[in-house]
């Protein structure tokens, strides 16, 4: 399948017409943008998760690296931050030919839970509100320690 394929087969599941923004478009799902953008062969899902707290930069990059290691608390995503602007994101790759609707539905929403996850992550952080035991859930499993 092509880029412009799974766009125009992804519109008509969700019954809106898709804006082609040269090679990407925005789906937002509960609040968190997800984007999906044509990298040829692949298809790259990404969404920004937000700013990392200065005073927690530490923490938070040593539990991010943690998180991806074998994807465990990433949702099978890669968290990265942007060389740029120093904000914290999250995106994954998947090879086009394998994709359909259904699982590019799926991949969105699972990338989207996991941004929804860190983004908490960072507010508990800014907010200095300490969790339960001491560690974040998501995914269905405990998996970092900030």
């Amino acid at each position: 399948m092509t880029f412009e394929g799974l766009i125009e087969n992804l519109g008509e599941r969700l019954g809106i017409a898709f804006e082609d923004a040269g090679g990407a478009v925005a789906v937002e799902v509960d609040g968190e943008t997800v984007v999906l953008q044509d990298a040829g062969e692949l298809l790259l899902l990404r969404a920004e998760v937000g700013e990392i707290p200065a005073d927690a930069k530490e923490s938070i990059l040593s539990s991010a690296m943690e998180a991806n290691f074998l994807y465990q608390g990433t949702g099978g995503a890669t968290l990265a931050v942007n060389p740029a602007d120093g904000r914290l994101h999250i995106h994954k790759y998947n090879w086009m030919e394998r994709l359909d609707v259904d699982s590019v539905l799926d991949a969105v929403n699972k990338l989207s839970a996991a941004a929804a996850a860190w983004r908490r992550i960072l507010s508990d952080c800014r907010s200095g509100a300490p969790s339960d035991d001491g560690k974040t859930t998501a995914f269905g499993a405990e998996f970092i320690s900030v």
